[in-house]
């Protein structure tokens, strides 16, 4: 059962009662990590990060930056988001599976402006056993924006790019957090980046431990404590980073809202390795 109150969250038995409504949008968040054939609850639509984010080679700037304001406005009339619209977005269920793509959208249409969007809590595991399934057609159901002109956000207050990030690494002010699995902190290399390790001291805070072992997000009162043991502090900057920025997003997501003051290294540690000293 859901066990964080937030605004932005929901069960699936919200989804169930809701499903015949016109207003509603749901996304699935899986992307490319779907494999065709995959189940995929029947009336949603397949997004995947880089569809809604700006683009570039592996360890560039670019990759993982949001997009302006105009091009979310012309991507949300391609997948049928209007004003009067509510979103309900899921992934794999975490901690097992998932990349925290769900909280990569909120984070994501929280710039744009647009509040109505929420997790599905527990993600598909749950979902699946509603019994609306169908097999995953990449060709039909994931929404193809490829004819938007990406433009870079320049505005976006809650982002952080390399050269900023680097002056303050010894700021007492500021708190890094590392949002990758403990594996990658303490040096294994999963995904390619150039260097092992971790911003020197970056806070490990894996972004699948703010969820429980049957997937749903934890209680206001156990991530409260949780942040408190890790040593975050509410009057400090917390920067999430991860390998491209979409499981910082998903932890930024969850801090905010909890009232910490939060920035997204949006290139994170794949950019990062290039240039900055690890630890």
């Amino acid at each position: 059962m859901t066990n964080f109150n937030f605004e932005k969250l929901v069960d699936v038995e919200y989804l169930l009662e809701n499903r015949d409504n016109k207003n509603i949008v749901v996304i699935d968040a899986r992307g490319g990590m779907l494999e065709e054939n995959s189940l995929m609850y029947d009336r949603a639509i397949v997004v995947d990060w880089t569809d809604i984010s700006l683009l570039g080679e592996f360890g560039g700037e670019e990759l993982g930056k949001l997009l302006s304001r105009k091009n979310y406005r012309e991507i949300f009339k391609i997948l049928g988001i209007e004003s009067n619209s509510e979103v309900l977005v899921y992934g794999f269920t975490m901690p097992d599976r998932g990349f925290g793509d769900e909280g990569r959208l909120i984070y994501t249409f929280d710039y744009v402006g647009f509040d109505n969007i929420k997790i599905i809590d527990g993600g598909f595991e749950k979902i699946e056993k509603l019994g609306f399934n169908k097999n995953y057609n990449p060709s039909i159901d994931r929404v193809n924006v490829s004819s938007v002109e990406r433009e870079a956000a320049t505005d976006n207050s809650k982002s952080i790019f390399t050269e900023e990030l680097l002056t303050l690494l010894d700021d007492d002010n500021v708190q890094i957090l590392d949002t990758r699995l403990e594996v990658e902190y303490n040096g294994r290399v999963i995904y390619g980046e150039n260097k092992a390790g971790h911003i020197p001291n970056a806070i490990s805070l894996p972004f699948n431990s703010l969820v429980n072992q049957d997937g749903f997000i934890k209680s206001r009162p156990e991530l409260e404590n949780y942040f408190k043991e890790k040593g975050l502090n509410k009057e400090k900057i917390q920067i999430t980073y991860c390998t491209t920025g979409v499981r910082a997003s998903y932890v930024a997501v969850i801090l905010e809202e909890l009232g910490y003051k939060v920035r997204n290294y949006e290139p994170s540690f794949a950019r990062y390795a290039s240039f900055g000293e690890v630890e």
